[in-house]
């Protein structure tokens, strides 16, 4: 990076140590560069220096302003991946002058591969410097690993050796960057303000004022002079934790601060006092930040803190500790083109970071060509763009392959963006052996937690502390019949207070989904080096993974619509997977983009949702209005959530549910009890094998199961008696499989629902068909009739039984339903109906694999929802055929019985959404024909069961129906064949599956 060569290329050498993943257990806090490593040009030398901390500088005369002393590099993986770090030089100079004028030396950072200054040059003055004196020089903030280009450090003369003759270098220095924490030790205390003991706060004590009449200042903070820069911003974070006297109650007036500079007598934050409606209620210490101050550090200026006339709602409020956090935006690099991600592993082709995007703005239109060059030695490795005119921002793939189509070795690389025989952008990607990733098994997809959502800041970071609040709110969760708790913000604590947790949590035989001081993954320099996320991950869960509480991975709460975020979230799942793979990796999907965006790239062990269904200004039951999506309620929500693990029929991943017990203002009511339970069984019937709550502390203006002081409120009796229920309904919940509904009913309806919600599942171990129930009036009890299709259900039933209890429900039998009159049910109440098939039947059965298929028809598909785990697909095409057939075996039928001949059919909808004309996602419908279906008699070229079509609109998307193809007498002697003939409708619809065929002898 010799100045004469500044925006040139630079040829890097390899070293292979540097090129290969390597497994790091700490990265360096401090790193300091002696001047052995510097690379020095124009006279400057190595020179003995008993001074120097290493015995030797580097020196070079003071009559030149080249870059005369260099430290260049591009493999920072020594430092921590996305901190930031400062950067300063140990220098000392001779004076030529006893009072030396003008400029000493010149100092800079500078990216050799973009040819653009990372921290911008600065300049010391010769006054500034004292002679033959070792000072450190700050050259700035920046982050390291934010790239893989060459970055380098200046040291330049000023040409001014009649003042200055000589400059020395000892070392270069990084140091990570720390804000300015001021601790409650060095706050200054006035009047009735004191230090407490404080199990919340991070140094386990803090200031504490207490609120009344008057405005004193009697918490005051005052800032080090020697700590800060002059010149430069910074935004004050205040850790504040308010007392309250009633949690619902509270309100008005919180506390007040100001920032004053004694010494001007001038307010640098003007006074100013904190309302309750900007300050969420909650169990730990919150960061309020103020707009950035540039406080002169010769002066005395102070934080200070003062009391507010509200002592009714908030009599004291505490503070743990005030930061002062430098902006160090000014001095971070903007860059025209950047790669991403910037270490790329194309060798394993595994889908984890095997490409890099390059993206570069153009502020005009240009002929421009884009290659790979070696950064070694600059030859030609691959063109990807070549003399195409293009404007604006553009993005092009490297997928680390070479002209010839070979993958590239490892090394490092240059993507240069040229028009003609310049280079208008460069940056590098350097090729590394990436992380091997092994598949897991799916462990959670015969689970049904009983789940509870907890508050993991709330837990207190003192050892004693923490174990008695785990101990006391684990046994309270316990006896509330939970079996699993979902830490929410489990992160930022001591080690120990993770490990209390899951100690705490065994001892009072709970599970654990979490994972501890997660947001550090959450890291643009981890998001573009896979082997420094891999060493993260293993550092964070292996302390934790022989614990016997720990049952999951708990990795992100409701991921935001962010194509970006989706890829890295499904990277850090399979790397988890791949270190620990018996413990499924768990998030939480929320919305209609986001749930299908982050499923389908990320495939989870389970589908966790929360579908929260009672909003603000809605009815008494009334579901329909979740999330502000119109056409969208509780229960459609729920099926939609479902299908996209549906839509890959060999996902096992179950639906699990998190259920609303809360408010939230401006969006959420809080549920009644009936409600609660008619949504617990409303997420039975539509699916749902995982039952959580949120949540169980009160926090924010979200009231949990227990109050701001622990006792337990009603939601948490009425939560306790429907876990009490889910856990004698397990075994039969475990086996239960939605199906398309085969049951209409009347009663149990409300203003929002005609009648009470009905959904229909089979045993996939019995074959005995469940109905699931609730009654939708959550005001009043209500006696439901139910009809039930004989032809849709497709099997003789002997005893309807209400599986709580066992009981016998009465039913009437029709030639073409059965009949459940007067069922009655309390408000919001669910019931679960067996549908006890008839042993004494006589079925002749043929699965997929019996099946002749034709055209693209093809059978022996894993389905986890298959009766025998397989079925046929035909993709659906521009053309029909009989394509799915099946040919009975004579000898297993009766001579001259008639049979009724029944298919078992689902269909994958072309869409699963679209928008419609105001905007607004809606839910697919298909028209047209699905397909038709019949009997055919070869021998005597007729239809035994004529040929008849089935409409898609009256088939649901992925759910398996039961189509009854007719009643007739199989021939003993024909050659008789049923059919099924998709129909050539694919803008409506995408597959065609069936499980089997089988016929009943009436």
């Amino acid at each position: 990076m010799n100045r004469n060569r500044k925006g040139l290329w630079v040829f890097t050498l390899m070293i292979v140590g540097g090129l290969l993943a390597a497994a790091k257990t700490s990265y360096a806090a401090d790193l300091t560069i002696q001047d052995g490593r510097f690379t020095l040009h124009n006279g400057a030398m190595q020179v003995a220096d008993p001074s120097a901390t290493d015995g030797y500088s580097a020196r070079m005369a003071n009559n030149s302003t080249g870059w005369n002393i260099q430290y260049e590099n591009w493999d920072f993986s020594e430092l921590e991946p996305g901190q930031l770090y400062d950067v300063s030089v140990m220098v000392k100079v001779k004076h030529a002058a006893a009072n030396p004028t003008g400029n000493a030396f010149k100092l800079g950072l500078y990216d050799s591969t973009s040819a653009s200054y990372v921290i911008p040059e600065k300049t010391v003055a010769a006054a500034a410097t004292s002679d033959s004196t070792w000072k450190e020089y700050r050259i700035g903030t920046f982050k390291p690993n934010a790239s893989v280009n060459d970055i380098g450090i200046y040291i330049a003369g000023a040409a001014n050796s009649s003042q200055v003759s000589d400059i020395y270098v000892d070392c270069i220095v990084y140091r990570k960057h720390q804000d300015y924490l001021i601790e409650d030790a060095s706050f200054v205390k006035y009047n009735d303000a004191s230090t407490v003991t404080d199990g919340m706060a991070a140094d386990l004590s803090a200031g504490r004022v207490v609120n009344g009449p008057g405005s004193n200042w009697n918490l005051q903070v005052p800032i080090d002079g020697t700590r800060i820069e002059a010149g430069k911003s910074y935004r004050i974070l205040m850790l504040v934790k308010p007392e309250m006297t009633n949690w619902t109650t509270a309100t008005g007036d919180v506390f007040g601060y100001t920032v004053y500079d004694f010494t001007s007598n001038t307010y640098l934050i003007n006074p100013t006092i904190v309302h309750s409606s900007a300050f969420p209620k909650l169990l730990f210490y919150q960061n309020i930040v103020t707009a950035p101050i540039a406080p002169n550090p010769s002066h005395d200026v102070k934080i200070c803190f003062y009391k507010v006339d509200n002592a009714a709602n908030y009599p004291a409020f505490q503070v743990d500790s005030v930061t002062l956090a430098q902006d160090p935006s000014d001095e971070l690099p903007h860059s025209s083109m950047q790669a991403y991600p910037y270490k790329i592993s194309p060798a394993d082709a595994n889908g984890l970071n095997d490409v890099a995007k390059l993206t570069y703005t153009l502020s005009s239109s240009q002929t421009v060509s884009v290659n790979i060059y070696r950064a070694s030695d600059h030859s030609l490795i691959r063109t990807l763009v070549s003399g195409v005119l293009q404007s604006g921002m553009n993005t092009v793939v490297w997928d680390g392959k070479n002209n010839s189509g070979q993958t590239v070795p490892n090394g490092l690389y240059t993507a240069a963006v040229s028009a003609g025989s310049a280079d208008l952008f460069r940056t590098n990607v350097q090729v590394i052996t990436g992380v091997s990733l092994t598949p897991a098994a799916n462990t959670a997809k015969d689970a049904i937690p009983k789940g509870i959502f907890y508050e993991g800041l709330a837990i207190p970071n003192d050892s004693a502390g923490a174990n008695a609040y785990l101990n006391a709110t684990f046994g309270d969760i316990r006896q509330l019949g939970a079996d699993t708790v979902f830490m929410a913000n489990w992160d930022s604590k001591p080690a120990h207070v993770y490990a209390s947790t899951l100690a705490q949590a065994s001892a009072n035989g709970l599970k654990i989904v979490g994972l501890p001081d997660y947001t550090s993954l959450f890291n643009e320099a981890l998001y573009n080096d896979e082997t420094a996320m891999y060493d993260q991950i293993g550092r964070l869960i292996n302390p934790y993974t022989n614990s016997n509480a720990l049952y999951g991975y708990y990795l992100r709460d409701e991921p935001e619509n962010d194509a970006k975020l989706a890829d890295n979230l499904k990277d850090m799942k399979r790397m988890l997977e791949t270190l620990d793979p018996s413990r499924p990796v768990l998030m939480t999907y929320v919305g209609v983009d986001r749930v299908e965006m982050h499923y389908n790239e990320q495939k989870p062990q389970a589908m966790n949702i929360d579908p929260y269904g009672v909003t603000e200004g809605s009815g008494l039951g009334d579901f329909r209005n979740i999330y502000h999506l119109p056409g969208f309620s509780y229960e459609s929500y729920m099926d939609f959530a479902s299908l996209q693990p549906r839509k890959d029929i060999a996902d096992p991943a179950p639906l699990w549910t998190i259920l609303q017990t809360h408010n939230n203002a401006g969006w959420l009511r809080d549920p009644t009890a009936a409600e609660i339970r008619a949504m617990t069984y409303e997420a039975i019937g539509h699916g749902s094998k995982g039952f959580t709550y949120f949540m169980y502390q009160t926090e924010v203006d979200w009231e949990g199961l227990v109050d701001a002081n622990y006792q337990r409120r009603a939601d948490y009796y009425t939560v306790q008696a429907l876990f009490s229920e889910i856990e004698t309904l397990k075994p039969t919940i475990r086996n239960m499989r939605r199906t398309a509904n085969v049951a209409a009913a009347s009663g149990g309806g409300n203003a929002a629902y005609a009648s009470a919600d009905v959904t229909t599942h089979v045993d996939s171990q019995t074959g005995d068909k469940y109905l699931v129930v609730v009654n939708h009036d959550v005001t009043q009890p209500a006696t439901m009739t139910l009809t039930i299709d004989r032809s849709q259900l497709g099997m003789d039933i002997t005893a309807v039984q209400n599986v709580l209890d066992n009981a016998n429900v009465a039913f009437a039998t029709s030639g073409s339903s059965y009949t459940i009159s007067g069922l009655p049910l309390e408000a919001g109440n669910g019931v679960i109906l067996r549908l006890v098939k008839d042993p004494s039947l006589t079925i002749v059965e043929g699965q997929s694999a019996s099946f002749t298929l034709y055209n693209n028809a093809t059978n022996n598909h894993t389905d986890v929802s298959a009766s025998d785990g397989f079925t046929a697909k035909q993709t659906i095409t521009t053309t029909r055929g009989w394509n799915i057939q099946w040919t009975w075996n004579p000898a297993q039928l009766a001579p001259g019985a008639t049979y009724d001949l029944y298919a078992v059919v689902k269909v994958k909808y072309a869409a699963d959404t679209y928008v419609d004309g105001n905007g607004q996602t809606r839910f697919f419908a298909p028209s047209g024909m699905a397909f038709s279906y019949g009997v055919y008699d070869a021998t005597t070229s007729t239809y035994p069961v004529p040929e008849t079509t089935m409409p898609a609109s009256q088939l649901d998307n992925m759910f398996w129906h039961t189509v009854k193809i007719g009643s007739f007498v199989p021939s003993l002697t024909h050659d008789q064949t049923v059919f099924i003939m998709p129909w050539d409708n694919p803008s409506q619809l995408k597959e065609l599956y069936v499980d089997k065929f089988y016929m009943i002898k009436r």
